[in-house]
């Protein structure tokens, strides 16, 4: 006989647990993705709010994304709940004959009539309870379990018990695939059946254990299960019988909690079963190769003669393989080629941007957040094939090519989907490409050369992204329509894989085994650090990942981070995105270890300062803290590779992507269930992860990895060479970054459309994020409409893009460049707010941030700011209130907004903002409050179907008024009002509404108050006037003296 498959025994309840906790788990979850949440909580007496978690069986079985996959990993379960039951079964039939490893003190024989007893022996003995309450519980079952052995029998008991798990498990299948919707008598039948079939399951199963920890451990859920009951009953009777509202969600909690402790006390099986082992065993054979059946057996398959003779077969590394030396300039096209890193940034940084579509357009958790696990290619690393493929030169040539072709070639397709999947599958790749070559290093002092051709990669993604107006125009969002360089960026590529394709293998990273010949090539690594460290380090590996994503990868992170507004009191984006980039540059060649602690001093200050402060400050900080990313990096990965692949990559980036959803969330907290505890909690994760990359580093500084005489030759050149050639590249790149952003400050004074004439126009616009309904980069298209609008003031919303999942972009760049703005951007990412933007073409004399009051939604900015419109100062206020479902908040916040608009009632005033009210809404809606308590006029108080974006002024007479339609480039319209400064010593003063809302035709107004015609009817690329034919004009009273004002005079009437 021989063995075909064996494996422990301990992975039946092992398997039991994670399938039933995943089945329960994975409908809540696509219960909430899919927006059910609501529906899953209305029940007979109350609906959401009121009732706010919803109970197992509607989660199960009301609706069908939810229970699809619950019914699928529920049958899965069934396989290891019988194979349990069977186990279970003869474990306490037949109880071992020598002690288990989980129950050393004790053990048990059978005694002479077949039934299990201790055997009593010295020193020998079961453990006695340590605690009163277990005691006390002792005191209670043991009487009972005594009385049932001596009437019934151990055997009769042990027959019992299977009895009834089996008759539970039917139980259970009926209430779980008879839903409540189906048939609500039935499912509850079962379901009372279960639970009355759980009580003797539990307690034979407690009594009858062979093992005194099993029995004790059991005892812990047991009870759990007990004293959940009582409750779970009486809530029951409060929702049935007293009707009273908000009573079965807690209900319900009480009853998911009933599901943890059953699956729990099954869970405990394990304790009691370590020392057996499943086994197929074929009788064919004469082969007498039986597993081991002892506690210590592990997974065991039979492999074939093919399998064996490779296994036997000493692997050796390709890069063994020597050739003759190549020339200088083979080296440079080489180094050149890897700077090719510069795709993996671009598709690594494109992932979060592509998958928060959806998420933009529901306003929710879309479910493609689930394209985060392109990231966790590392764990393929743990099968010995997929190791050696990704490895082996042809595992890094297709998975760099793949990186290529997926994660920037599919920007052809103009589905959002495609690019997604393209995108995810190019980050898979490319991170097994570079996983790959790292897994080969082994801790060698090359990986410091290729930490630095990362880092050198990441530094000239920043200054394409700074050219390119914030945006990476590699990126599958972009195409040449919105200033992208696809075809640029793949031609190059291609280049870049043809070299690597031909390269020598000499002037590949060669793998330091290759010169230890008393180490044995099988993956494993040179160091040997504890498992608490390498615990550490992976935490602070995914931590110094996620901090690299956060601020550098665009040069103007920090510089939005410690923006106040004007007057100007800290750095601008020109030319300090320039001393950004340059920083980031010459980061990567500070690779001495001495200097990692003080790099490290500076890297934990700098956090803190910009965290704390802002302005030029803050702004320091933040260089500092760039500084100390990119010199840790190439130390960091080269400590990862020395350690196990699989864990230490998948872990790290299980990690990061934990902390990707955190820092999210931050801002996001109102759209996510239990979003509450991260609100504004952007310290936690800064502090977090500044903590565990410190302790990353300091727990592994001293780990022994190969370097000097224990790694090749040609290794030794290559570093010395990538050194060189990183220097000079950082140097040009250093020069260019600066010269750049030098040239780019504005040396140009922004000028109106109307310069010679006292008029100007104010327009707000929601512009969701800069993504259109594509997916792609709507920024040009959105200069293109506010260019032909002719918008001198212009107030954007949700406009604050340095997040990872808004791909680390600011909004205004292409705007205020292309048409000549000022910019005030408004509450930083550190104010966790969609944010609120500011573009004039009038100086901005002062501006201030707010943070308007939000106990319970989202965050709501605001920007007050005082502008020169022709010598007159104009007060301009830009703001975006909470959500519908917010009132208090919504009423708190406009509260405050007319309190600041009060504060300067003698001033002109415009407000371009986002309410959430209908139009004539009374308190505590914001219409009146912002109207009546901010002294403002309505621009348009006919305009009965706005919902969102209101304009109102004060002190100023109003021309023209008009709603352009957004296309697809958002799904909120550009709102313009146009407005007249009032002569001096004419104060604006409307004698009633009639005057104020008096309409006229455009034929009777001088040109420079009109607006473009070219909108009229179809329009042009979508947009067009909505709601009228065309703008509204306004005539101002003849005692204004300006009723002809604009035919043919000048800036002085």
């Amino acid at each position: 006989m021989s063995t075909l498959l064996a494996f422990p025994a301990g992975w039946i309840p092992r398997a039991h647990t994670i399938i039933a906790y995943t089945a329960f788990s994975v409908a809540l979850l696509v219960g909430w993705l899919s927006g059910l949440w609501e529906e899953l909580c209305i029940n007979s007496v109350a609906r959401w709010p009121v009732e706010w978690f919803p109970s197992v069986s509607a989660t199960i079985g009301d609706h069908a994304p939810p229970r699809a996959p619950f019914q699928i990993l529920i049958a899965l379960c069934a396989t290891p709940r019988f194979l349990l039951l069977l186990v279970q079964w003869l474990v306490h039939r037949y109880p071992p004959a020598k002690p288990s490893i989980s129950g050393e003190r004790y053990t048990s024989k059978p005694s002479s009539n077949g039934n299990a007893s201790s055997i009593d022996k010295p020193g020998l003995v079961t453990r006695a309870p340590t605690s009163k309450l277990e005691k006390e519980v002792e005191e209670i079952m043991e009487p009972v379990d005594n009385a049932l052995r001596q009437e019934i029998g151990n055997q009769t008991l042990v027959d019992i018990e299977l009895f009834v798990g089996i008759a539970r498990t039917f139980c259970c299948g009926g209430w779980v695939y008879i839903t409540s919707r189906d048939h609500h008598g039935v499912h509850d039948l079962f379901m009372i059946l279960y639970l009355l079939l759980t009580l003797p399951w539990m307690f034979l199963s407690t009594q009858n254990a062979t093992n005194p920890i099993t029995k004790r451990k059991r005892r812990i859920p047991f009870l759990g299960f007990l004293a959940t009951i009582p409750p779970l009953i009486w809530l029951f009777y409060k929702h049935s019988v007293l009707r009273v509202p908000g009573a079965y969600t807690y209900y319900a909690m009480f009853e998911w909690s009933l599901v943890i402790w059953d699956v729990a006390f099954d869970f405990m099986a394990v304790y009691e079963i370590t020392h057996l082992q499943i086994a197929i065993i074929d009788t064919s054979t004469s082969s007498k190769n039986l597993p081991n059946a002892n506690g210590r057996s592990s997974f065991y398959m039979a492999k074939s003669a093919r399998v064996l003779a490779r296994d036997n077969q000493r692997e050796v590394d390709w890069t063994a393989e020597s050739n003759a030396p190549s020339s200088r300039w083979r080296h440079v096209a080489a180094y050149l080629s890897d700077i090719s890193a510069v795709c993996f940034w671009t598709i690594f940084t494109s992932l979060g941007l592509q998958l928060f579509y959806w998420s933009i357009w529901q306003l929710a958790l879309a479910g493609s957040e689930a394209a985060l696990v392109a990231n966790l290619s590392g764990f393929m690393l743990s099968s010995v094939s997929a190791y050696r493929y990704v490895t082996s030169r042809q595992g890094l040539l297709t998975h760099r090519v793949m990186a290529v072709i997926f994660g920037m070639g599919f920007y052809i397709f103009p589905w959002p989907e495609a690019r997604l999947v393209g995108v995810s599958i190019g980050t898979w790749t490319g991170w097994l490409a570079l996983f790959g070559n790292w897994a080969r290093l082994k801790g060698s002092e090359e990986m410091v050369a290729e930490g630095q051709i990362l880092g050198s990669g990441l530094a000239i993604t920043l200054l394409m992204k700074y050219i390119n107006h914030s945006t990476n125009p590699l990126w599958a969002i972009s195409h040449p329509a919105s200033g992208g360089w696809n075809k640029t960026g793949l031609v190059l590529a291609s280049l870049a894989m043809l070299e690597y394709y031909q390269r020598p293998v000499h002037l590949h990273p060669a793998s330091p085994l290759s010169s230890h010949p008393k180490k044995k090539d099988d993956g494993t690594t040179i160091a040997t650090p504890s498992k608490w460290q390498r615990r550490v380090f992976t935490i602070g590996f995914g931590a110094l990942i996620h901090l690299i994503q956060t601020f550098v990868t665009d040069s103007g992170t920090i510089i939005s981070w410690t923006w106040t507004g004007y007057p100007i009191k800290g750095p601008t984006l020109h030319p300090f995105s320039g001393v950004f980039i340059a920083i980031a540059s010459l980061a990567i060649l500070q690779q001495k270890a001495k200097s990692q602690a003080l790099s490290t001093v500076l890297g934990a200050i700098g956090a803190i300062v910009l965290y704390r402060y802002p302005n030029w400050l803050g702004y320091i900080g933040g260089l500092l803290l760039i500084f100390y990313l990119q010199a840790i990096f190439p130390a960091y990965i080269r400590t990862a590779s020395a350690f196990k692949p699989s864990s230490t990559f998948g872990y790290a980036m299980v990690t990061n992507i934990i902390l990707d959803v955190v820092s999210v969330i931050t801002a996001a907290y109102a759209f996510v269930p239990m979003g509450w505890i991260f609100r504004e909690r952007t310290d936690l994760v800064l502090g977090f992860c500044m903590l565990f990359t410190i302790l990353g580093w300091l727990v592994t500084r001293n780990i022994k990895l190969p370097e000097g005489q224990e790694i090749p030759l040609r290794s030794r050149k290559r570093i010395a060479s990538t050194t060189r050639y990183t220097i000079i590249s950082s140097m040009v790149l250093s020069i260019i970054s600066l010269g750049y952003s030098y040239w780019k400050i504005p040396t140009k004074i922004p000028e109106p459309y109307y310069p010679n004439h006292k008029i100007f126009s104010g327009g707000i616009w929601t512009v969701h994020f800069g993504l259109d309904k594509e997916g792609r980069d709507s920024q040009w298209r959105m200069m293109q409409l506010i260019k032909d609008m002719q918008v001198d003031v212009l107030g954007l919303l949700e406009s604050d893009l340095h997040r990872f999942v808004y791909g680390n972009r600011d909004l205004t760049r292409v705007i205020a460049e292309k048409l000549g703005y000022y910019v005030d951007l408004g509450p930083g990412p550190n104010h966790h707010t969609w944010g609120a933007a500011l573009l004039s073409k009038y100086p901005i004399l002062n501006s201030t941030h707010h943070l308007l009051p939000s106990p319970h939604g989202e965050l709501a900015p605001a920007i007050h700011a005082t502008l020169d419109i022709h010598g007159q100062k104009v007060n301009v206020m830009v703001s975006h209130n909470g959500q519908e479902e917010d009132l208090l908040d919504r009423t708190l916040q406009t509260t405050e907004i007319a309190r600041l608009l009060e504060e300067t009632a003698d001033t002109p005033t415009v407000f371009l903002g986002y309410l959430v009210t209908r139009p004539g809404d009374q308190r505590p809606w914001p219409y009146q409050i912002l109207i009546e308590d901010g002294k403002m006029w309505d621009v348009e108080i006919e305009d009965r179907w706005r919902w969102c974006e209101y304009i109102a002024f004060r002190d100023l007479w109003r021309i023209g008024y008009a709603r352009v339609h957004e296309s697809d480039i958002s799904d909120t319209e550009l709102q313009v009002g146009k407005f007249m400064l009032p002569k001096p010593g004419h104060p604006v003063h409307y004698l009633s509404n009639q005057e104020m809302y008096w309409h006229i035709g455009e034929n009777d107004i001088p040109e420079p108050w009109r607006m473009p015609l070219m909108f009229r009817g179809n329009g042009t690329r979508g947009h067009r006037y909505v709601v009228w034919e065309g703008p509204l004009y306004y005539l101002p009273p003849e005692r204004s003296g300006l009723q002809r004002y604009g035919e043919g005079w000048a800036i002085d009437p």
